[in-house]
């Protein structure tokens, strides 16, 4: 960590604290005991569908309501994948799995494209992201988005992938 932040890199390690204190329980949970978890969601429709919804009412960029980037529709689709092939155990057993794990994979030589959407769960800087990927190729900020970006702006994901590969594409 650098001694001195710049306001980006402060914004990130604010936000890195208020998750750890407020928005991680989940991960917490996941990544000790995911089997508990794993059950009873695979036990309860309703308990199913409520800890998805809530992760959509999080981590989508929406105004109060997680309507405002999904659909009912949609959410219900994604919900009864989960439900349908009874995977509530499987999908949480993975944060146990890498619980060693960091936000950086380590340094990349390879070409690396990244947009940063406004209401991922971490956001890290450029600086930071050229530190670890020494071939950063495309870097953009978008102006929606959010954890699931690809689900809640898919027209703007598509136009981000693009423009990544554009750039492998020119040289």
């Amino acid at each position: 960590m650098p001694e001195h932040l710049s306001f980006e890199e402060q914004r990130v390690v604010d936000g890195a604290k208020r998750f750890l204190g407020d928005g991680s329980g989940y991960f917490r949970q996941q990544a000790t005991r995911p089997q508990t978890i794993g059950y009873a969601l695979s036990d309860s429709p309703a308990g199913q569908a409520m800890w998805i919804y809530e992760k959509f009412y999080s981590w989508t960029d929406n105004n109060g309501s997680p309507e405002d980037a999904l659909s009912p529709d949609q959410m219900l689709d994604d919900i009864s994948l989960y439900w349908f092939t009874n995977t509530a155990a499987s999908s949480a057993r993975i944060y146990w799995e890498n619980k060693g794990s960091s936000f950086s994979g380590g340094k990349l030589t390879l070409p690396v494209a990244a947009t940063v959407f406004p209401r991922e769960i971490y956001r890290a800087p450029k600086s930071w992201a050229e530190q670890t990927y020494s071939n950063l190729i495309y870097w953009n900020e978008a102006e929606h988005g959010g954890h699931f970006a690809a689900f809640e702006q898919p027209d703007i994901f598509v136009e981000e992938m693009r423009s990544a590969f554009r750039k492998l594409r020119e040289q």
